[in-house]
């Protein structure tokens, strides 16, 4: 017998830019389709453009770090222009980005 899913869960990421220990500006941001690594690029140009800060540019880093630890740290020096906050960070909020095991069996 197959099992079916109840619901599809959709990943959020939650952006947040910070000064010193205070959250400055927040923003979730809920994907409507599975989280695609290839697309991380086209999702925080959503985001910044929605939080009105200058997108970062992407390091090999920060996809493997979103990934496989749900969190991305952007510092001010990967930002072309200059910015208003010592850190900008997305954080997977939802718990369902990272990419089940080869050996995971959905049938059993």
């Amino acid at each position: 017998m197959q099992k079916e899913l109840k619901a599809k869960v959709f990943p959020r990421i939650w952006a947040k830019t910070m000064r010193g220990d205070k959250i400055t500006r927040d923003y979730m941001y809920t994907l409507d389709e599975a989280f695609d690594e290839d697309k991380l690029f086209d999702y925080i140009c959503d985001i910044t453009r929605a939080m009105d800060i200058p997108t970062p540019i992407i390091l090999t880093s920060h996809k493997y770090n979103f990934v496989h630890f749900n969190i991305a740290r952007f510092l001010p020096r990967e930002f072309v222009e200059e910015v208003d906050f010592d850190y900008f960070t997305i954080e997977n909020s939802s718990g369902t980005i990272k990419p089940l095991p080869r050996y995971f069996n959905e049938n059993g």
